[in-house]
């Protein structure tokens, strides 16, 4: 049986090992980085299995052995919008395909057994997304949170009553992506009950 086809790796599994090799290894030297399961983007309409937000957002999608690659291209187009860094973290035999599937600042990340327990190598790391979507990236917000977002920047005159879209629209137009990432991550490291 090849290494990667061993029954009992399920996405769990991986997604147990990706967040310890995002700990130990891949974000070690930033421990105040914010490690999230199923975060959903694009409102909800796709949920990438892990996400790492600090000053970046990077999201890891896991295809395990279980799996195949049949929506990750409508999964790569969509991640595309929101995340500055991606990855996928698949079961050896899916690499070659993923390679012509993936943008080529995607990252790469294959997994296989290895002494009974799932092992993640680094095959490429992922690099800058340069096409963000900053009206796509607002999305992570509640619409409170957006409201609060455009009190902190002076912006809540004539918004309190305004739909989350509207928020969102003002937010992507007047700040800068920077600006837009930081309030994710505070907003979403101060979310308390929403899992």
């Amino acid at each position: 049986m090849a290494p990667d086809a061993a029954p009992s790796m399920k996405e769990l599994d991986v997604r147990i090992a990706l967040h310890k090799f995002l700990k130990n290894g891949l974000y070690r030297d930033k421990p105040d980085s914010l490690i999230i399961d199923e975060l959903g983007v694009i409102e909800g309409s796709f949920r990438v299995d892990v996400a790492v937000i600090n000053d970046k957002l990077h999201g890891f999608e896991i295809k395990s052995p279980s799996d195949n690659l049949l929506r990750l291209p409508e999964q790569q187009k969509n991640y595309s919008k929101v995340f500055d860094k991606m990855s996928i973290v698949c079961a050896e035999r899916y690499v070659s395909d993923a390679v012509n599937l993936i943008p080529k600042w995607w990252g790469l990340i294959s997994v296989s057994i290895k002494d009974g327990e799932p092992y993640l190598n680094e095959i490429w790391p992922s690099r800058q997304n340069n096409d963000v979507n900053p009206f796509h990236m607002c999305q992570l917000l509640w619409r409170d949170e957006a409201l609060d977002v455009l009190k902190e920047n002076g912006m809540d005159y004539g918004f309190r009553t305004k739909s989350r879209r509207y928020m969102w629209r003002a937010l992507a137009k007047e700040l800068d992506l920077n600006d837009i990432r930081r309030a994710v991550k505070t907003k979403l490291s101060s979310r308390t009950g929403w899992r």
